[in-house]
């Protein structure tokens, strides 16, 4: 029996990792739609990412006491009958889907401002140099090597020396 229980845990488990999988990828499917319909731009500073991220932050916070106004009605209408409680339990799914909805649209919002912040915040000190040099013959590689200078008698002869030395 204990090999049971813990079997159930597991699949529980796995139902969950699963569910939250499906939830990432609605997340990252809902932020294409978002930047193809609303033509989004890239998120400039970390203060106009905290701007986007509060805004749907109060949407869901909003839904989130929907939720909770149709679970105080609920309670409410326990005693009443079910045709009363079937409404509102009908009302409870709204809300929460809407929750959701408004969750995710954060969650896509907030993977948007990482990725523009990150790729703003994080270039490689190599890319800096390369659009530094842009338009320079070493940015565009010309194409052409140049020669070394010949090595005077003088210094060959102080290398051997230094060589030898050691």
């Amino acid at each position: 029996m204990k090999d049971y229980e813990q079997m159930e845990l597991d699949l529980t488990l796995e139902i969950d990792r699963s569910l939250k999988d499906n939830v990432q990828n609605v997340a990252k499917f809902a932020l294409g739609q978002m930047v193809r319909h609303d033509h989004l731009r890239a998120v400039m500073n970390r203060h106009e990412g905290y701007g986007i991220a509060a805004e749907y932050n109060v949407s869901m916070h909003r839904n989130v006491k929907a939720v909770e106004v149709d679970m105080k009605s609920m309670l409410a209408l326990l005693p009443n009958g079910e045709g009363d409680f079937i409404n509102i339990c009908g009302n409870l799914y709204n809300s929460a889907i809407e929750t959701a909805v408004s969750a995710i649209k954060l969650a896509a919002q907030s993977q948007r401002i990482l990725e523009d912040l990150y790729d703003s915040e994080t270039r490689p000190p190599l890319e800096d140099y390369l659009e530094e040099t842009e338009g320079t013959d070493l940015a565009e590689g010309s194409g052409e090597f140049e020669d070394a200078e010949p090595v005077v008698q003088e210094e060959a002869e102080m290398i051997e020396n230094d060589e030898e030395g050691l």
